[in-house]
């Protein structure tokens, strides 16, 4: 089983508004020039059905980026939220539609769970959008399940949950 590298993240990227694979790759341009982080790899961008929500939202372009940067986690969430409103992002709507969602997964030895920030991410291994993607960088990484990427997906997969 791989953990994640000393100073790496994983961060969910998402969109459903707009020109949203562009959005997605303009957010990850933008959070290596705004914050201390590289870009180590990428997943492809997936296409998916809202979870949850109001309904007749757009599809939403998903996709995992593993990061290195020297940053507290709460330091990096604080600079994902910050790229998230320079991309027009609003906060009316739990779960509503939106310009770009940017979400912390997990960060190399770091396990939190304030009213501001939960590491792992509580909801990544109930999510193919998520699993589906890290699965393509990251398929024998230990989540906090105790299972890989690839056996939660697969898991999912086998209850009928998807892609979605």
């Amino acid at each position: 089983m791989q953990r994640l590298p000393a100073e790496h993240a994983l961060l969910g990227l998402g969109a459903n508004l707009g020109a949203r694979e562009e959005t997605l790759e303009r957010a990850l341009e933008d959070l290596a020039e705004r914050l201390e982080l590289t870009v180590v790899a990428r997943s492809s961008w997936h296409t998916t059905a809202p979870v949850g929500g109001p309904p007749g939202q757009d599809d939403f372009k998903n996709g995992v980026a593993l990061v290195r940067t020297p940053l507290s986690p709460e330091a990096l969430l604080h600079g994902l939220q910050a790229v998230e409103l320079l991309h027009g992002r609003t906060r009316d709507v739990e779960w509503g539609p939106r310009t770009l969602d940017l979400d912390l997964l997990m960060m190399a030895g770091e396990v939190r769970a304030t009213e501001t920030l939960a590491l792992p991410h509580p909801r990544m291994c109930e999510r193919a959008f998520v699993l589906a993607p890290l699965a393509e960088l990251m398929p024998e990484l230990q989540v906090a399940t105790g299972e890989t990427v690839a056996t939660a997906l697969a898991r999912l997969d086998a209850a009928g949950r998807g892609s979605g």
